[in-house]
């Protein structure tokens, strides 16, 4: 993102925002970060805690879609492999579920 390469010193020439306007925002203490995906890196974090939890008690973490202690867990873990395999094919180019 413009911002990303901003914060990075990246000095190239690029269209979108400008240094003054990105100073501006940060000057208004401006959220740069969306409320959704902010949303959605706390609901991967607190999966990602289950799955810690799941692992101590049964000391794996192939957990079955129909998993009687968490339904939601055994979903989100297949999302998981399915993203990283979408990851993988993309030769590790293309933001798929779950992938940063």
């Amino acid at each position: 993102t413009l911002y990303r390469h901003y914060k990075a010193g990246n000095k190239q020439k690029r269209k979108g925002m400008c240094e003054e306007r990105t100073n501006k925002l940060e000057s208004i203490d401006f959220n740069w970060v969306s409320v959704y995906a902010s949303k959605t890196r706390k609901a991967w974090d607190e999966m990602f805690e289950k799955l810690i939890l799941f692992k101590e008690k049964h000391r794996h973490t192939d957990v079955p879609t129909t998993c009687k202690d968490n339904p939601k867990l055994g979903d989100w873990v297949s999302k998981q492999r399915t993203g990283y395999r979408n990851y993988k094919a993309a030769g590790n180019k293309q933001k798929s579920y779950g992938m940063c």
